[in-house]
């Protein structure tokens, strides 16, 4: 995928992921145990084959990893070629393309049993949260899981991430749940854990377990 086919979010999540993939390899380990634990609950409702996508799959760690271990077909996607390149190696029983989420490429990856993604959405503004959301709902088959995790952020408040210190955009777990209405999300729950950012501080991490809402039924 050519820089120019990509949105002006997927081109600025590119260039900070391609900078630091090396470092978030190794420190990302470290502070993922809130998402592991929101997988190995969506997992307890997936059977062996069922077909899963990771969008922000990063380096494949843990979420790809995970998910392949359980014997679903797996399909990552990410913006990053630093990071594609790390989770090609570190899990080559997935699928990894470089497609980026809001772009035309994702409307044509097909149709999925659960859909996820951890942490990719927070830097985003309301109106391209909810696209991204509504991207992910026309991704999932009906009857299908739509899993999101991102940090609960009051803002006005910075925070330090390796690229640097930035002020992301207000998301509560009230917002969350209102985007979600907003893209045609059925929310089934919204599991509240305490984690930690990238650099070590502590967080409340969100994640939204939601369903496609039905569809009207064609007439005639």
């Amino acid at each position: 995928m050519a820089a120019e086919e990509m949105t002006p979010y997927g081109r600025e999540a590119a260039e900070v992921a391609d900078q630091v993939a090396a470092q978030y390899a190794e420190e990302a380990p470290r502070h993922q145990q809130s998402q592991i634990a929101a997988v190995e609950r969506l997992l307890t409702r997936l059977p062996r084959g069922a077909r899963a996508l990771d969008a922000g799959c990063g380096t494949g760690r843990p979420t790809c990893e995970q998910l392949c271990a359980a014997g679903l077909d797996v399909t990552g996607i990410d913006v990053s070629e630093a990071m594609l390149a790390a989770a090609r190696t570190n899990v080559p029983r997935a699928r990894f393309l470089k497609v980026d989420l809001l772009g035309g490429q994702a409307a044509e990856l097909g149709a999925f049993d659960a859909v996820v993604s951890f942490f990719c959405l927070m830097n985003l503004p309301e109106p391209v949260f909810v696209s991204a959301l509504t991207r992910f709902a026309s991704l999932t088959r009906p009857g299908g899981t739509v899993l999101v995790g991102v940090p609960e952020r009051l803002g006005g408040t910075p925070v330090e991430g390796l690229s640097g210190t930035y002020h992301p955009p207000r998301c509560t777990r009230q917002d969350l749940l209102h985007r979600a209405g907003q893209a045609g999300l059925t929310v089934e729950e919204l599991d509240v854990r305490p984690g930690t950012g990238i650099m070590g501080g502590p967080e409340t991490h969100l994640f939204l377990h939601a369903r496609p809402a039905a569809r009207p039924a064609r007439s005639g």
